[in-house]
């Protein structure tokens, strides 16, 4: 039996995590004459894409958790022909796998969220050209961008971040998620996996904030009254609110 929604979500999953790739690679990966002026801490190891696992791993772990649905509602739908039944059963050994898939609030508000939050960092690129990169550093011929997202914000990149962290929460928090549905937290291995990786993604969500008051007493030194003209017209990182 061909169940519509799901068939409807596949587009939606993929375009998700497609984005979400993009906004975890870095754009400008060969850094050519710039200097790193800040001493990376631990929040920055850990959430900021200093390390593999944040580059590569956090974007695998999202591709392997939207592959799976996909596979799952194509399955569902006999799009496997006599395989369906294999991929099911490796897939969501314990679970419900009828719901995954649906057209629910929480799959539609978590995947709205990546997606904007996907898009901001991807403008962020654009505008900061080759002077955005995941490190904190002076490029040669540096300026301070006040432009599109900037003109708002000081850090909008932080904030499509912000917003990427709160749609996967609400994404795989949903009950009709792969994680809430697959049987991965029906084992200790599985609960210690999900509880580690939510846990990352906290810090992933806060570390920006930490990092963005270091960059302002960066960019303070670096522009003197340009700086502070064009923070006393912009928000950190929340738009309008802080």
């Amino acid at each position: 039996m061909m169940t519509t929604s799901g068939i409807i979500s596949i587009p939606l999953i993929f375009s998700t995590i497609a984005l979400h790739h993009k906004a975890f690679t870095n754009p400008n990966p060969n850094r050519a004459q710039t200097t790193p002026v800040l001493t990376a801490g631990f929040v920055e190891k850990s959430s900021l894409c200093h390390y593999a696992f944040t580059s590569l791993g956090h974007k695998a772990i999202v591709w392997l958790v939207g592959g799976a649905e996909i596979a799952i509602i194509l399955a569902r739908n006999r799009l496997f022909w006599k395989h369906s039944r294999e991929v099911l059963q490796n897939l969501v050994p314990s679970g419900d796998y009828r719901r995954i898939g649906e057209m629910n609030p929480w799959f539609l508000t978590g995947a709205g969220l990546i997606i904007a939050g996907s898009v901001l960092r991807w403008v962020c690129f654009r505008t900061l050209g080759r002077m955005f990169t995941f490190d904190v550093a002076v490029q040669k011929d540096h300026r301070l961008i006040t432009s599109g997202p900037y003109s708002i914000m000081r850090h909008p990149s932080y904030f499509g971040l912000l917003l990427i962290v709160a749609g996967l929460f609400i994404w795989q928090g949903g009950p009709a998620s792969f994680t809430r549905q697959s049987g991965i937290l029906n084992k200790w291995g599985g609960k210690a996996f999900v509880t580690a990786y939510a846990t990352w993604l906290g810090i992933l969500g806060l570390g920006p904030i930490y990092r963005a008051h270091k960059e302002d007493a960066l960019m303070r030194r670096e522009f003197g009254d340009q700086w502070t003209e064009w923070a006393s017209r912009t928000n950190l990182v929340i738009p309008w609110l802080y």
